[in-house]
């Protein structure tokens, strides 16, 4: 039964500690009056004082975010380490993270591990899926997938949906465990039962790419739904992506409305996809400026394909006036992260006669690098480069070889190449 205000109050302006930290939170939540962060600031303050640790750690809350104090990471960092030295387990386990991500203060994940597992060592909750992340990838710790399977198993046992899911993608991986789609599918399951948004937006994938189920739009439809409502960006995408592809109920209009919500909820795929829609006129008026607003938004954010959209509508005056330097900028900015569209096309920048950056051998490079990560149009131009000596030795051997890879991997207009030269040969 919740303790009367004014009672709780008696007790606060008496000093007793627990009770200035219970109003400090009433305050805090506007339970049973209106929301002040001031007053909660000055009861939990009040409350810290005499080191309360739960009161110690909240402050430290609050100075982290900027809630009814000015924000202050440095002094937010004083006070969880206080609460922590009262073995406050939630201090702990915000400490691990100050340190494992370098807030306030130098990254140091060899100081984050101890903090988990005297969090753990406390019974905190989230400490299981913490130590399994560091023995995953190796934060404070040698990494060690078997130590994290383990980890994330005995937090999943326990109900932690974090631990189900993180069990889940390494059935998925082979890591740690050996490869089994089907138990990482029946593992994600239940951390979406459980009304885990991350599982469920990552359950409506496992179903719209048939991994470790049969493939199933309508199913996917449903849980990227949950997981959307649930205030999941990405699970836009997912929605999107599935009105595409669902050959039965194929919706351009609901795939744009879907791209277009989570676009507006910074989701940099919806960003991307919107503004292809845009540009194309598919279930949306036509309409390229608009479509250059979110390539350049989605840009902004470092995401390379949309970079190399930038690029070729610089190129070609696609909502935007043509700006050649521009567009070099986007490329190579594109390129340089290793986009392999994007460093085809500078290879060709590199083999164009007229361009100040003429450079054939450069240019082969750079096709040849475009085709090992997989861009198959680049495998034509890496044939060509064999067969007229463009930027590496004329070899027409390796030019048929090169053409009959790119006509296997799909590009059909290889075939018609490879049968010419082969009348030379």
């Amino acid at each position: 039964m919740t303790e009367d205000l004014g009672e709780l109050r008696a007790k606060a302006e008496q000093g007793d500690a627990a009770s200035q930290y219970q109003l400090g939170i009433r305050y805090f939540l506007g339970d049973g009056t209106d929301q002040n962060l001031e007053e909660a600031y000055r009861w939990i303050s009040e409350s810290a004082k005499q080191d309360y640790s739960d009161a110690m750690y909240t402050l430290g809350i609050m100075y982290r975010s900027g809630l009814g104090v000015k924000k202050d990471g440095r002094t937010a960092m004083e006070w969880f380490l206080k609460s922590a030295g009262k073995n406050n387990s939630n201090a702990m386990i915000a400490l691990g993270e100050i340190y494992e991500d370098g807030a306030f203060t130098e990254r140091d994940p060899d100081k984050a591990y101890p903090y988990y597992r005297q969090a753990h060592d406390r019974s905190h909750p989230k400490a299981v899926f913490k130590l399994g992340r560091c023995s995953e990838y190796g934060i404070g710790t040698e990494r060690d997938p078997k130590a994290a399977f383990d980890w994330y198993l005995t937090g999943a046992h326990n109900g932690d949906t974090e631990c189900m899911s993180a069990v889940a993608m390494m059935y998925y991986e082979g890591s740690g465990v050996e490869r089994q789609p089907e138990e990482g599918f029946k593992w994600l399951s239940l951390a979406a039962m459980s009304g885990d948004a991350v599982a469920q937006c990552d359950l409506g994938a496992a179903y719209y790419n048939a991994s470790g189920t049969p493939k199933d739009f309508a199913k996917a439809v449903h849980w990227f739904q949950q997981s959307a409502d649930n205030g999941i960006p990405e699970a836009y995408y997912g929605l999107g992506s599935c009105y595409l592809k669902d050959p039965i109920h194929k919706n351009y209009s609901q795939a744009a409305f879907n791209f277009d919500k989570g676009a507006q909820a910074g989701d940099i795929s919806c960003m991307r996809n919107l503004g292809l829609m845009l540009y194309e006129g598919l279930g949306i008026p036509r309409d390229e400026k608009a479509a250059f607003g979110w390539f350049l938004k989605a840009a902004m954010q470092d995401d390379p394909e949309t970079e190399f959209y930038l690029c070729c509508c610089y190129l070609g005056g696609t909502g935007v006036e043509e700006d050649y330097g521009r567009a070099l900028e986007w490329c190579l900015k594109s390129a340089n992260a290793g986009y392999a569209p994007a460093i085809n096309n500078l290879g060709s920048l590199y083999m164009t006669e007229s361009s100040d950056m003429y450079d054939p051998a450069k240019g082969f490079q750079l096709y040849m690098e475009a085709a090992d990560r997989g861009f198959h149009i680049a495998d034509v131009n890496v044939a060509k480069c064999y067969e007229y000596g463009l930027g590496t030795e004329k070899n027409l051997s390796k030019a048929l070889e090169w053409y009959e890879k790119a006509y296997a991997n799909g590009v059909k207009e290889a075939r018609g190449f490879a049968d010419d030269l082969k009348r030379q040969l």
